[in-house]
């Protein structure tokens, strides 16, 4: 069986093409794209499709602009339809802050799916092949995988996107356009082995294919088993998960009735590509443990138990400080607008502990340092209490302060920046009056209305 009898069967086997569709093709110049390029056009005549060519310049190489040129020749020496883009994908990369790879994938792809959309095309068609598929099951479990990692690249992806070559070898692709003449680009990064992938592709795959020859044709059957496994285990899991859900959460009681392996699958369901191995099996130890109720997945993300049921919640990123600062004015009013209230201060030579408590305070006058002032909480926070220092972390948990609200509590420090008082929590221990106080100082806070 020829190459070209390879793909046909290929196509057919998974039904990535049918007839009177029109496929466009991702095309960059490099002997896999103008293998399948070539080998799509003469099976789309015999079966009755079509095919465009798009190209991508990404401008990440000085000789992309050259490669692109060379895609456009191809397009014209076959008659076919030809789409060409281009984007400054490193600019774009610093940007949104990804990996130079991971834009040019992005960028690529939003171009081929714009193109496809605009022009009537039923497939998009990437030229990844054999070689490609055992690298990427490879480079699956060397950064760990479950089995949905082990079923690789799939013929047909999501949407439009299919991958007809990839029954063929990287070796016979190269020897077929060598030996028909046909031209194709070599990129020069491929070679490099600062890429984990190309470490993979030149060393580690080398030396498996020399214990077995077979490895790669083994490595897809493999993949294909799995595949149809996993597609299995994810639809009963699916079902499970809508079986223990109502519209308060999932019943705590009947996840942990299921099996491990349904577990972890509803947790990857629920929190998707962040669920890796750890925080998965973090979560798992939370709802198994009675004396916890609310723990922090990723992010904003946090997993909470209630009423024998568990469920998702989403936070706001909760700030942790504002960074206003205001010098007391003593005697006198001083306006806190970020929570709301007003401080009034006034000395006294009389002592009354009438009305003293979150919002009211005092102090020994002579016992301060000057001037004094209101900030908000800062890392590394203690409070001076009877009982020693204690973190303010520790004190707004204790006083049951909502994380939201603990940016905004304003905090009467002294001259040294020594926390007297955290208003509308705890006053520190700092110049308690006694009897021997001479001048007291009293605060009081009073609130803006709306």
């Amino acid at each position: 069986m020829n190459l070209k009898e390879k793909v046909a069967e290929f196509i057919d086997k998974y039904g990535l093409i049918k007839e009177g569709e029109r496929v466009l093709a991702g095309v960059s110049g490099g002997p896999d794209s103008v293998f399948m390029t070539v080998i799509l056009n003469e099976i789309g005549k015999e079966k009755g499709f079509d095919i465009g060519i798009a190209v991508f310049d990404h401008k990440i190489r000085p000789e992309s602009k050259k490669e692109a040129d060379f895609v456009e020749k191809i397009a014209l020496k076959l008659g076919l339809p030809f789409f060409r883009g281009e984007e400054d994908v490193k600019s774009y990369a610093e940007r949104k802050g990804v990996s130079l790879e991971e834009a040019a994938r992005e960028k690529r792809l939003e171009f081929l799916m714009k193109v496809s959309g605009q022009n009537g095309f039923d497939k998009i068609a990437l030229a990844h092949n054999k070689d490609d598929f055992a690298e990427t099951v490879l480079y699956h479990i060397a950064k760990g995988s479950g089995l949905s990692g082990l079923t690789g690249i799939r013929p047909k992806s999501f949407g439009k996107i299919i991958h007809p070559i990839l029954c063929i070898e990287r070796k016979e692709i190269e020897r077929y356009l060598i030996e028909r003449k046909i031209p194709f680009q070599t990129d020069k990064t491929n070679f490099l082995l600062d890429y984990s992938r190309n470490r993979i592709r030149h060393q580690i795959i080398p030396l498996l294919t020399s214990i077995n020859p077979s490895f790669k044709e083994n490595i897809f059957n493999m993949s294909e088993i799995i595949a149809e496994e996993d597609r299995f285990l994810e639809e009963l899991s699916f079902k499970d998960a809508e079986t223990i859900k109502d519209e308060k959460g999932f019943s705590l009681k009947l996840f942990l009735s299921l099996p491990l392996f349904e577990q972890r699958r509803i947790i990857k369901r629920l929190f998707g590509e962040n669920a890796s191995f750890e925080r998965t099996e973090r979560i798992l130890r939370f709802l198994k443990d009675a004396s916890k109720r609310k723990e922090n997945f990723y992010g904003n993300l946090f997993i909470l138990k209630k009423g024998g049921r568990f469920f998702l919640e989403e936070r706001k990123e909760v700030k942790f400080t504002t960074e206003s600062v205001y010098r007391v004015k003593i005697p006198g009013e001083t306006e806190i607008p970020e929570a709301g209230c007003v401080l009034s201060a006034r000395i006294s030579d009389e002592f009354s502990s009438h009305g003293l408590g979150k919002f009211k305070a005092a102090f020994d006058f002579d016992a301060l340092r000057f001037p004094l002032f209101v900030r908000f909480r800062r890392a590394g926070d203690r409070i001076l209490t009877e009982a020693g220092t204690k973190k303010l972390q520790d004190l707004f948990t204790d006083a049951k302060i909502p994380e939201e609200q603990r940016a905004y509590a304003p905090i009467l420090t002294d001259a040294e920046d020594n926390i007297l008082w955290v208003i509308g929590v705890r006053r520190s221990r700092i110049a308690k009056v006694s009897s021997d106080t001479n001048k007291i100082l009293v605060f009081e806070v009073s609130f803006k209305k709306n």
